[in-house]
């Protein structure tokens, strides 16, 4: 499954939307573990510090809007150890290596496709500290990252 996905950070399709970070979210989940899980809701805490309020009032059902509401599947693979995480919009899924068992670690990779699904794009480390930062394990979302996805979409209310 994950040999097929382009790496992290590869160009989008010319048809892909970004998820704007103050529209219901609705996240489905593929066989988690409760670790996963777990990381999971780590990962949107850490978004949500950062204003973004996609995960926090889904539609109950399709028929209380005009539109579908938005999904992404994150799911959970075996891949090698140098793989962390991937977007692929073409799906409207998130794979993570299901090998990542340091709850951090798994909560920044998580928030980091996140990321990828509101538009941010890679910022390479010698430009600043960001959580976007290719092959990132540590950092949270910075003031920063929320300043980009602000000027993306403003801020949430």
């Amino acid at each position: 499954m994950l040999a097929a996905l382009a790496a992290c950070g590869g160009s989008a399709p010319s048809e892909y939307v970004a998820r704007d970070p103050c529209t219901p979210l609705e996240v489905t989940v593929n066989a988690a573990t409760a670790g996963e899980r777990d990381g999971i809701a780590a990962a949107v805490a850490l978004w949500r510090v950062r204003g973004v309020s996609a995960f926090d009032a889904a539609p109950a059902s399709e028929a209380a809007t005009d539109a579908p509401a938005a999904r992404i599947e994150i799911r959970f693979d075996e891949a090698a150890a140098t793989f962390h995480g991937v977007f692929d919009p073409a799906a409207d899924r998130v794979v993570i290596n299901r090998d990542l068992a340091d709850p951090a670690t798994l909560a920044i990779v998580i928030a980091h496709e996140l990321g990828h699904v509101f538009g941010l794009v890679h910022v390479a480390p010698a430009t600043r500290l960001s959580l976007m930062n290719p092959g990132n394990l540590v950092m949270p979302p910075t003031d920063d990252d929320q300043r980009a996805l602000a000027a993306l979409w403003g801020a949430c209310r």
